[in-house]
């Protein structure tokens, strides 16, 4: 019988190169982990003849290049031929494990290899059009130098092992050490300074974020240009140092028999430990996971900490030995449907904005994860399998023993809120009834005619029943709030009952108000020396909690119309010029020129400013010469506001909690300023505190928000 055989035409280098590696940084990514896989403890990416820009001008000319290079095993001659030159080589398929003992750090590494598809090197073709590949070797004399023209490849009239790629043996230099340098010159795109800055990005997301992971192979990029005629370098290791400040995780184990430990730590302290069986075993392998819960606080330190919001880095990620499988965990790549559950049930679950982590598989055979396989493209795992199926369930197994433990924390400390409220409202009953005794005791005393006395006595009775049960309706209220606890998980939702109620008790709250001037005018007319001012202050405490609560929760259900930010600041400022002159605190303006709309609850935002105002105007209670300065400008269609004050400023180390509840540095319970930026988060904007460097200014508050035409 006659044979046929396959050939292979030229056209399948730039398929599997520039045509199935789809951008720049899972090329790299895929050069990177060869490096791995040939031993290296380190391997540095240098950007070489590239322009210096801060803007997304493009920084790449004729002369750039990119240079990746490990000090791993190397290549000899004939290992380049046999695995390098062949396409789809099997050679990291059958050693699965490579040993290296490195002469220059004298030790010895073992390491289960990444790559199994033998097509890496052609992404090399996705980065540039040329690739000067040297190889040093242990083992030979001299080093291995082959130039690679990927444009070759473009004649369809050829097959693919017809197409030559030249190549030299040279003499090592004494300094030349082991391993592989790769020069990507002849650039086939454009890069601006975003494209670095997210492939930095990129690299770090990359990286395991376990520390000892991140010590046995690391990642250093340069960036080398010329400035003034002067060449400058400036290098950087790549560290993912994500997790290192978030204070609320859940630590889970799986062993290939499915016996699973797991640990919940909270701030340091570990509230939560069980082993038991998962009743439908690990069919994927052996495991580790780590999630973090990350609530608002957290969510500002993890942003001034890596540069980008929790909702922008992604959710639950995972990594094989040290690298990221993509897309999982991606900011948009809900792999495991996270969100669809969280909108059936927004009271008892968690998002994937709350919620980011990692799941730790190996290639090593004991763990039993190659029943996982990638896909040929490289992105994510072939999914239509059991055992994908298997971890995700797993994996959220996992994530409800998180949930349940956060719900039942958060609902101890709404309950603690509602006592401290029931409390207060105890105190003010007594502060009253003890008020009323004293009273009554002095109208006994005086000298005025007894009809008079039976008539004040009726009028206080009288108004003590009413007091009495204004304070009963606000207990009844915490009651209410208290019933709803056990219903909705989550009370400081943004949502429901619980904005209902807190405006409840706020109306109930301006009767006693009045009531109590009511009583301080009928003192004050008797002429008698009664003291209410500790009645006032509990009364005020319970109103500014209640006020501020309500102002955090109601963001979201106002209405959103485009309004002109101007009109709103200057209302702003006109309700508080009175309490400005009082204070004696200059108020400097400089505000952008133009007309600026913005999509916003005009109550919302105006609520932002004044709880700016009122916090400056506590700052600058101490200083002489108080100033406060507004200024706005646009930037990339957003509007920035600076508002800054002269006053006693913001302790460096309280800096990164001042958005949390509780928090605050002028005395009051620290919802003011949580609530300013969940507001202006609710509209697609941003609240920071920066430095402005300027004398006569200690802190600066800016809001960032879109406008609109």
């Amino acid at each position: 019988m006659k044979e046929l055989f396959f050939r292979t035409n030229s056209k399948v280098e730039s398929l599997i190169g520039r045509e199935l590696i789809t951008n720049n940084t899972i090329a790299i990514f895929e050069l990177v982990k060869n490096s791995y896989d040939a031993g290296s403890s380190k391997v540095e990416i240098k950007f070489v003849d590239f322009l210096k820009s801060n803007n997304n001008s493009v920084i790449s000319t004729e002369n750039s290049y990119i240079e990746i290079r490990d000090n791993g095993s190397g290549m000899t001659l004939q290992e380049i031929k046999d695995y390098w030159m062949e396409l789809g080589t099997p050679h990291k398929e059958e050693k699965k494990e490579v040993r290296i003992r490195d002469k220059q750090i004298k030790t010895v590494v073992n390491r289960i290899v990444n790559g199994e598809k033998g097509i890496g090197r052609f992404g090399v073709d996705k980065i540039g059009s040329k690739l000067l590949l040297e190889s040093t070797s242990f083992v030979e004399e001299k080093k291995t130098v082959v130039y690679f023209d990927w444009n070759r490849f473009n004649d369809r009239s050829k097959l693919l092992e017809q197409i030559p790629c030249e190549y030299d043996l040279v003499d090592k230099d004494p300094n030349d050490i082991t391993g592989l340098k790769l020069k990507i010159s002849n650039l086939r795109d454009n890069w601006i300074t975003k494209d670095i800055d997210n492939l930095k990005r990129d690299l770090k997301k990359f990286l395991s974020p376990i520390e000892e992971e991140n010590n046995e192979f690391k990642i250093f990029f340069e960036y080398i240009y010329t400035e003034n005629g002067e060449v400058i370098n400036e290098k950087e290791r790549i560290v993912n140092d994500s997790y290192e400040y978030l204070k609320t995780n859940i630590f889970a184990e799986i062993d290939t028999n499915g016996l699973v430990n797991f640990e919940i730590v909270d701030k340091g302290i570990v509230t939560d430990r069980h082993e038991y069986l998962y009743s439908d075993g690990a069919k994927f392998g052996a495991a580790k996971i780590q999630l973090y819960y990350v609530d608002s606080a957290d969510k500002s330190i993890f942003t001034k900490k890596m540069g980008l919001r929790t909702s922008d880095y992604g959710n639950i990620k995972i990594f094989k030995d040290n690298f990221r499988i993509m897309p999982y965990g991606e900011p948009h790549n809900d792999w495991l449907e996270i969100d669809k559950r969280h909108a059936q049930g927004i009271f008892r679950t968690i998002g994937t904005r709350d919620l980011i982590g990692h799941i730790l598989l190996s290639n090593d055979p004991e763990n039993g994860n190659n029943v996982l396989k990638e896909a040929t493209d490289r992105v994510g795992f072939i999914e239509d399998v059991p055992e994908f199926s298997n971890l995700k369930s797993f994996v959220w197994e996992i994530i409800k023993h998180l949930e349940s433990y956060i719900f039942s924390r958060i609902k101890e400390r709404a309950k603690e809120t509602t006592k401290i409220l029931q409390e207060e409202s105890v105190s003010i009953k007594n502060e009253a009834q003890d008020l009323l005794t004293t009273f009554n005791n002095i109208i006994s005393s005086t000298n005025l005619p007894k009809g008079q006395k039976d008539e004040i006595f009726k009028e206080i009775q009288s108004k003590s029943k009413e007091f009495s049960k204004k304070i009963n309706n606000i207990e009844n209220a915490s009651k209410q709030i208290e019933n709803q606890i056990k219903i909705f998980s989550q009370i400081t939702s943004k949502e429901g009952i619980l904005f209902d109620m807190l405006h409840a008790i706020k109306n109930k709250l301006s009767v006693i108000d009045a009531q109590i001037m009511g009583f301080e005018l009928d003192i004050n007319d008797a002429g008698l020396d009664i003291k209410t001012d500790t009645l006032r202050i509990a009364f005020s405490d319970i109103y500014k909690f209640v006020d501020e609560s309500l102002n955090k929760v109601k963001s979201s259900k106002l209405i959103k119309e485009k309004n002109n930010i101007q009109d709103i600041l200057d209302e702003a400022i006109g309700f508080h010029n009175i309490k400005l002159k009082k204070e004696n605190i200059a108020l400097n303006t400089k505000f952008s020129t133009e007309t600026i709309f913005v999509k916003c609850s005009k109550e919302a935002i105006k609520n932002v400013f004044d709880n700016l105002f009122s916090n400056s105007i506590k700052a600058l209670s101490k200083i002489t010469n108080k100033i406060i300065t507004i200024e706005s400008i646009i930037r990339d269609n957003n509007l920035e506001i600076y508002f800054s004050d002269n006053g006693s400023g913001i302790p460096e180390d309280k800096i990164p909690f001042i958005f949390s509840l509780w928090s605050s540095n002028t005395g009051g319970s620290g919802i003011g300023l949580a609530s300013a930026r969940d507001i202006i988060e609710d509209h697609g904007g941003k609240l920071l505190v920066v430095d402005l460097k300027k004398e006569n200014i200690s802190t600066t508050f800016l809001i960032k928000i879109p406008i609109v035409g």
